[in-house]
């Protein structure tokens, strides 16, 4: 009897856990939130998938983040009010940090490794989409909520010829861009400006040098870096291991416009800077042996011809 009395308390402290489980349950459920996004208009390459951070904005909350298709998917939220943001993960080069709070949630890039030059530089960020929204309300319910957005691209790119008299006189080339945006918070759309230059991508053709790079962008000019100039550095290493160098003010040509009067207007993400001006580069003798290549003594920059081309 004693026995069989312990059996029965036992059975019934179990029932009444399980059902003090099933009350926690009914006071934390979680809601079914559907994003889908709408790409039309934004590009052509998607990335390869999108990662969405759900911070509660009360204390007892708690983060939610899922990874989800290019498409869209479907995220377990438990009703609240929170902060949200959503960006496109597995970038080349694009680095994210303080991704602990909405606030400090922030894209950057990082410096360059494996150049031969002593030059610190940091690398151009690739494309980034980025949705972000304060004060949602996710309520309970047992049906799906849907959300749909669109992904905002918050990264421009830039591209630029020059011509060259004399290229056969250059054996290589690195270039730099001092002045631009380093990092972007996604939360409020702002940017700080870069720690060092941004590496530039150059190549030689017939007489002419074309490059591009990239950088963060917002609604207005935020950098503090070279004085507020934007100016862009081109380091010539002849084939005598001589160096030129030749920098370009290029602040115009990055400036945001300013937003017409009768409304937004979506701003473009490619830009072509135009350089009128020609650089010369002076003949030489080519050393015995050959010559070219980068050589050691890169990092002094201001050793050489300082050239300046105005941009119009």
């Amino acid at each position: 009897m004693m026995y069989m009395f312990l059996l029965l308390l036992s059975g019934l402290s179990v029932l009444l856990a399980g059902c003090s489980f099933r009350d926690i349950l009914d006071d934390y459920p979680v809601s079914g939130v559907q994003i889908k996004f709408n790409w039309e208009g934004v590009t052509d390459e998607l990335p390869e998938g999108m990662r969405v951070i759900f911070y509660p904005k009360s204390e007892e909350g708690r983060k939610v983040e899922s990874y989800l298709s290019v498409e869209g998917g479907e995220v377990k939220v438990p009703p609240g009010y929170y902060d949200m943001v959503i960006y496109n993960y597995n970038t080349e080069c694009v680095q994210i940090r303080g991704d602990g709070a909405y606030e400090t949630i922030e894209a950057y890039t990082g410096c360059c490794s494996g150049l031969e030059t002593s030059e610190k530089m940091v690398w151009a960020p690739d494309p980034l989409y980025v949705v972000s929204m304060n004060d949602m309300r996710i309520e309970k319910s047992e049906d799906v909520l849907l959300m749909e957005f669109q992904p905002k691209l918050v990264v421009k790119h830039y591209s630029f010829e020059i011509k060259v008299k004399g290229l056969k006189n250059v054996a290589s080339i690195v270039c730099n861009v001092d002045g631009m945006n380093g990092s972007y918070c996604i939360s409020d759309g702002t940017c700080t400006s870069s720690i060092a230059p941004i590496y530039v991508e150059a190549n030689r053709g017939d007489d002419v040098l074309r490059g591009s790079f990239s950088a963060f962008s917002a609604p207005t000019f935020t950098s503090t870096r070279s004085g507020g100039e934007v100016v862009m550095k081109l380091l010539l290493i002849k084939v005598d291991n001589t160096v030129q160098e030749v920098k370009v003010d290029i602040t115009k040509a990055v400036a945001p416009p300013t937003p017409p009067s009768g409304g937004e207007e979506e701003p473009e993400t490619d830009i072509e800077i135009p350089i009128d001006e020609e650089i010369e580069v002076d003949d030489v003798e080519v050393p015995p042996g050959g010559g070219g290549g980068i050589g050691g003594d890169v990092g002094d920059w201001d050793d050489e011809t300082n050239v300046e081309l105005p941009v119009e």
